[in-house]
């Protein structure tokens, strides 16, 4: 729709009626000299009152326009949806739905310009007002803005009281009363509902339903439970407008904090079995909720495997929480869900490894079956079998030919010495010196031959002893012990004959004390083969009495993969160098 040319209108008044110079400039004050466009009509006029709610807004200019740079700079306050009706010469605003009652602002900005590029003479202002005054005047308000707050145990129960936290700041808003928490927001006035629903907002974004209990009443019922210890801001926009069309004065902005951490799932308890061994294989070990106590020795089967049982305080989510909780070092197995999904067991699918501690973690991905995050990561452990000081080590090294002893605890020398001390090299409350503070001489005399016994039979003085703290698994700890030449040249040593001592008679067996006999190849026993049933062995080390001072050396070492009777390993490996003299 084109508004009529009132330029043409007003030429034609002014040609009949004749008027002065004087008046005629006066009256054609839309005419500026330097050629700007002006507003020459505007509807509605500033202050006008008690318009109808189908209102619209025109504009007539001085001058062609390009219309479009004055819709971009036309706007109206409060901010109304609508349509244009365009020509070179006028704007029409006609709004998408009845006005609601009060006041209204529209501007028209100098961005507006003419189809010659020059900028509206100056910004244009209106305000006018829709509705008797009565009516106008009268803006509906928010009384109320209630909600569940509380401690734990109310929240939990449904009985929490609700509290308006439209004039106070509440910390301890519940999750759920029990199971949801509803937002109520009340007027002084019955409302248009679509208006008010689509003018709140709440952040963090909820999914709600609403459902209105009168016309000043809103109820804003969550589908699940707030977010514990986050903070929630309510926010009602000006735009809400009761029955009458009348809208709020200005927005209303409230939060609350969800203190009442109420429906957050936690674990309870970390079960696992602990005890002695023989508890442990009898299957009889003590289950110890750890995070509540240190355990280090929890057994490493009770009696196959050792569960670890993880109790929470209500329902979990059973994929997502089994997701969520990891051991470390890993170890494979099974979980097995009970009392109704709050309980998760893990049996591993071996034995625990002794002396190693294993932490078992829980993070806060872990979610309840109503879908409620934990609050954070949990982790705690436990030490399997034992801690890890108490794995076995070497006590003490020495050679037969001393007076080593032939039962744990072996006692050392702080100065070292040979082949016939009174005691042992060394033991484990002493620091280990330089290898040439340790003397012993090989077995071999030189004077063996081919075929030949000379030269063969085991002397002890190149017979080692290792005297360890533990009563140890006999298999794996003669494995691990290897004795090896470290001077030039490169020889080749084998283990001939070996003696437990120190054991124990009852289970779980073992012995503590080791003796070893070495043969060296290169040694005269059968000249330069080991010995064999024509010289009824071969047990000595190559002859040592004639050699230099610093020459040659040899280490003996024990490896972890030596264990105890239960299973723990040797707590590092051990070596040990000597002198040959």
């Amino acid at each position: 729709m084109k508004l009529p040319n009132y330029n043409l209108l007003f030429i034609f008044i002014f040609s009949v009626c004749s008027p002065s110079e004087k008046k005629l400039d006066s009256l054609l004050t839309f005419v500026d000299n330097d050629g700007s466009p002006r507003i020459v009509y505007a509807s509605p006029n500033m202050g006008e009152k008690n318009l109808a709610r189908t209102a619209s807004v025109s504009v007539l200019f001085s001058k062609e326009m390009n219309i479009n740079s004055c819709v971009q700079s036309f706007s109206i306050t409060p901010n109304t949806l609508g349509f244009f009706d365009l020509s070179d010469l006028s704007l029409k605003f006609t709004p998408s739905s009845l006005l609601s009652y009060g006041s209204y602002t529209y501007t028209i900005t100098k961005n507006c310009e003419s189809k010659d590029g020059k900028d509206l003479n100056d910004v244009f202002s209106a305000n006018f007002s829709v509705g008797e005054a009565v009516n106008a005047g009268s803006n509906p308000q928010v009384t109320g803005l209630f909600i569940a707050a509380g401690v734990v145990a109310d929240c939990n129960a449904g009985i929490a009281g609700r509290v308006n936290f439209l004039g106070s700041d509440y910390t301890n808003v519940c999750m759920g009363n029990p199971t949801v928490n509803e937002i109520e927001v009340v007027f002084d006035k019955p409302m248009e509902p679509s208006s008010v629903i689509s003018a709140i907002q709440i952040n963090p974004s909820i999914s709600a339903n609403f459902v209105w209990t009168s016309s000043t009443q809103l109820r804003v019922i969550p589908d699940r439970p707030l977010s514990g210890n986050i903070r929630y801001s309510v926010t009602i926009a000006a735009s809400a407008a009761d029955s009458l069309g009348n809208r709020l004065l200005s927005p209303v902005f409230k939060s609350f904090l969800v203190g009442s951490e109420n429906l957050v799932p936690a674990a309870t308890s970390i079960t696992i079995a602990n005890g002695t061994l023989a508890d442990c294989l009898a299957g009889i070990g003590t289950l110890t909720n750890i995070i509540g106590t240190s355990v280090t020795n929890g057994c490493l089967g009770n009696p196959n495997a050792n569960p670890i049982v993880i109790d929470f305080d209500r329902p979990m989510n059973r994929s997502i929480t089994e997701s969520s909780i990891s051991i470390s070092p890993q170890l494979t197995g099974t979980f097995l869900w009970s009392m109704a999904d709050a309980r998760v067991t893990f049996t591993p699918d071996a034995k625990l490894v002794y002396g190693t501690r294993y932490t078992i973690s829980v993070n806060k991905n872990a979610i309840s079956a109503n879908n409620i995050n934990m609050s954070q990561n949990i982790s705690y452990s436990f030490i399997a079998g034992g801690a890890i000081g108490d794995a076995p080590v070497v006590q003490s090294v020495g050679v037969a030919s001393q007076g080593c002893a032939n039962s744990f605890p072996g006692t050392g020398s702080a100065t070292g010495g040979s082949w016939v001390l009174p005691q042992c090299f060394w033991d484990n409350s002493l620091p280990i010196l330089s290898p040439t503070s340790y003397h012993f001489r090989a077995g071999d005399d030189g004077s063996g031959d081919t075929g030949e016994t000379d030269a063969c039979a085991d002397v002890n003085t190149d017979n080692f002893k290792l005297i360890f703290s533990k009563y140890m698994d006999m298999n794996t700890t003669l494995n691990a012990v290897r004795l090896r030449r470290m001077s030039p040249p490169s020889t080749i040593v084998q283990l001939t004959s070996w003696v437990w001592k120190d054991c124990q008679a009852t289970f779980p067996f073992g012995c503590r004390v080791l003796e070893l006999s070495f043969a060296e190849q290169e040694a005269s026993c059968n000249a330069l083969q080991f010995g064999n049933t024509n010289t009824q062995g071969d047990f000595n080390l190559m002859r040592s009495d004639d050699t230099p001072a610093g020459f040659p050396f040899y280490m003996i070492t024990v490896d972890t993969s030596a264990k105890d009777t239960m299973g723990a390993s040797l707590q590092s490996n051990f070596n040990f160098t000597m002198e040959a003299k």
